[in-house]
């Protein structure tokens, strides 16, 4: 019996004009009344995903930053949340620092999202995305005082980041290097040590009395692996990356294509 949906935002549910389809807002609905609960899991900030699903009159609960944060959008708590040991995200930052990068850093922090310098490594386009929720100031200082979701570089060549990627999966940090559909070019999405969506999706099921025999996850990219494979049943996007494909029980098309309409009728032969 499935009780809970969980799915991936850009690619999956929404595309690159980040607005649901209505068809998917019906489907959503649908599961809805049947009683089966629809979770959002992405790399996106909580703020971005809030405004998103409210244009589209959704209110659901979120993973976000790639499973370091976790909120229900429908009480405003928190039900997850995984920082970077202190110690291990001053590493991660001096890692950076050796292949002269200045990360965009992704706080816990009232007033920001992230802190960056003034000439970050990451494009211009998507810095001015983070616009007005980002502070300007020494990167050092935000790991040393702040806690510390997760880095990030997106748009920039991939001989760019490549290098410090791999340095960073020797200290052990959650590592995903991946083709940037947004911002064009590669992108570089550093997490905690061994934090992944799953773990925003076990959180949730605990809090909520949920079997995670119960899951379905939907999904197209390496950082939705675990998710996928852990989840009961995993429903992947045609034209996703091979480490998602090859864990799909299932396949839908890509949501300009109204793909995710599909998941009703999935979850219901899976029942």
């Amino acid at each position: 019996m499935i009780r809970l949906v969980v799915t991936d935002l850009d690619g999956t549910l929404w595309g690159h004009d980040t607005a649901v389809p209505p068809a998917h807002v019906a489907a959503i609905e649908s599961l809805v009344e049947r009683g089966v609960t629809v979770m959002v899991a992405t790399a996106r900030r909580a703020r971005v995903v809030d405004e998103g699903l409210w244009s589209a009159g959704l209110t659901l609960p979120v993973v976000a930053l790639d499973g370091a944060l976790g909120i229900d959008l429908t009480t405003r708590s928190r039900f997850h949340e995984a920082f970077f040991p202190r110690t291990a995200a001053r590493d991660a930052l001096a890692a950076f620092r050796r292949f002269g990068l200045d990360p965009c850093v992704y706080v816990d922090d009232p007033l920001v999202d992230v802190v960056v310098t003034d000439r970050p490594s990451t494009s211009a386009e998507h810095r001015r995305s983070l616009e007005p929720h980002a502070r300007i100031g020494m990167l050092e200082d935000a790991v040393a005082r702040t806690p510390v979701f997760n880095f990030a570089i997106l748009g920039v060549p991939r001989q760019e980041l490549a290098p410090v990627a791999a340095e960073l999966t020797e200290l052990g940090a959650e590592v995903v290097l991946h083709r940037e559909a947004r911002f064009g070019e590669w992108g570089l999405v550093v997490g905690p040590p061994n934090v992944t969506k799953w773990n925003g999706v076990v959180a949730y099921c605990r809090r909520a009395g949920i079997d995670l025999g119960d899951v379905l996850a939907v999904g197209d990219g390496d950082n939705d692996v675990a998710m996928l494979r852990n989840a009961a049943v995993a429903v992947a996007v045609r034209g996703g990356t091979e480490g998602a494909l090859a864990e799909a029980d299932h396949l839908i098309d890509p949501p300009e294509r109204g793909g995710w309409s599909a998941i009703p009728d999935i979850v219901s032969r899976c029942s």
